[in-house]
């Protein structure tokens, strides 16, 4: 167990890092990081021996607070509302991660080899508030884990790329969520065969 100077370190090289690789991308470098943490860059290399090792925790700890939200919201609100909040905290997520991703990327850091334990909790998190929403006909009884992973991908792709606006990002989701719910089953047209 990391004692509690430690954890707090970590968490401040954690934050300090999340800010500097958001205004100066792959570029930023670790002593700017250690002096952001106020901490020196030796404390940084104790915690994170590479920067890349550095970024995957931080990708990593985003998803922490993510699956801690999910937890929350399993608990503490209708699920009615916990999915639909928890699928636009996650494509939030996405936006706000385009940085980050690109330099885990650039490094050549696997994220989806990286966080196997994560994404299993991500989707057993996402499948539970999907049924909790269908247990209480807030959600059509014909949309399955597929299709609810293929939107989300797609509204978080939309996301990460930057190329929309905040509230054309919010109306896209709002029309999402519209042809979720059970009135979107009598109103859809057909696709045509």
């Amino acid at each position: 167990m990391m004692r509690s100077d430690a954890a707090r370190n970590r968490a401040k090289v954690l934050a300090a890092a999340e800010a500097v690789l958001g205004e100066q991308g792959p570029a930023a470098r670790m002593d700017e990081i250690a002096r952001r943490a106020g901490v020196g860059v030796g404390t940084v290399y104790r915690h994170f021996a590479t920067k890349e090792a550095l970024y995957a925790a931080l990708v990593s700890a985003r998803v922490d607070l993510l699956l801690q939200e999910a937890a929350r919201l399993r608990t503490g609100t209708e699920p009615q509302t916990a999915f639909f909040t928890f699928f636009t905290q996650i494509v939030a997520d996405a936006a706000s991660k385009k940085a980050l991703t690109d330099a885990l990327q650039g490094a050549g850091v696997d994220i989806k080899a990286e966080q196997t334990d994560q994404r299993t909790q991500m989707r057993e998190a996402l499948a539970d508030l999907l049924h909790g929403a269908q247990r209480v006909g807030a959600i059509r009884p014909d949309v399955g884990m597929p299709e609810i992973l293929a939107l989300l991908r797609g509204a978080s792709m939309a996301a990460e790329t930057g190329e929309y606006s905040g509230p054309v990002l919010d109306r896209a989701v709002a029309v999402l969520f519209d042809g979720l719910r059970p009135s979107a089953i009598s109103t859809a047209p057909m696709p045509p065969a």
